[in-house]
């Protein structure tokens, strides 16, 4: 089961780090094209899509860092992170279709009585 739980940490980091690159580059995208734009034209629209770009940036980032800290906490194994990494491989169940399968293989390891000793060390 340790092999599982380095595979779980790593599936984490990884599908994560996606998530937050991608939010961080459009939140520099938004931003960049926000002020290209009001020095521009000042146009009102191109600043509100601007805003918006970056606030899904944000959101982008946001949902990637609980994913990125419950791949460090595995990676390492932190006793919390299999708290954390039930919870969220509840709520990857409804992310279809990789997220289903993510957290059907999270919840398969975390709940595997040999990984609670593990954690537990």
């Amino acid at each position: 089961m340790e092999q599982h739980i380095k595979i779980l940490g790593w599936l984490y980091v990884l599908l994560n780090a996606a998530f937050a690159i991608f939010g961080a580059i459009t939140i520099l995208g938004g931003l960049a094209a926000g002020v290209g734009s009001s020095v521009q034209n000042h146009s009102a629209g191109a600043l509100l899509a601007s805003g918006v770009g970056a606030a899904i940036g944000a959101f982008l980032l946001i949902i990637g860092l609980p994913g990125l800290i419950l791949g460090y906490g595995l990676l390492t194994r932190r006793s919390w992170s299999r708290i954390l990494g039930i919870i969220l491989s509840i709520l990857e169940l409804f992310n279809f279709p990789l997220g289903t399968l993510l957290g059907i293989y999270g919840l398969y390891v975390l709940l595997n009585q040999e990984t609670v000793a593990l954690l537990n060390n």
